[in-house]
């Protein structure tokens, strides 16, 4: 396995929502729906999990897309993997450890006045 994904807001949303059910198998679309991200978000996140190891995918069988009974494109599933489950907790947590110790500089948050001093 190699490095893990950078944890962004939202890798840490599509995490999450991976890791309520982390051997359930789910599509793009639901992820998207799941976690209210927009697809062109969503995908890239899938495709980096995947690259780094953490979930695996498969088509559907043309079985499985035909028991739906209408009429759609083939679904690409995701599953998290048992090492992809376990490195998803650890970059959460480290993630949550992080944000809860790192100061927010609330002074350089405020707007600046043209010309005004402090």
């Amino acid at each position: 396995m190699t490095r893990g994904p950078r944890m962004t807001l939202q890798t840490q949303m599509v995490l999450r929502q991976a890791l309520l059910e982390p051997n359930r198998e789910w599509y793009g679309l639901e992820m998207v729906q799941a976690t209210g991200l927009p697809t062109g978000t969503v995908y890239p996140i899938i495709t980096r999990l995947e690259q780094t190891g953490w979930i695996t995918s498969r088509w559907e069988t043309p079985a499985e897309q035909a028991e739906d009974g209408r009429a759609r494109p083939r679904r690409r599933y995701y599953r998290l993997t048992e090492d992809g489950a376990e490195a998803a907790r650890l970059a959460l947590a480290a993630a949550h450890a992080n944000r809860a110790t790192t100061p927010v500089p609330w002074g350089s948050l405020r707007p600046q006045t043209p010309g005004a001093t402090e």
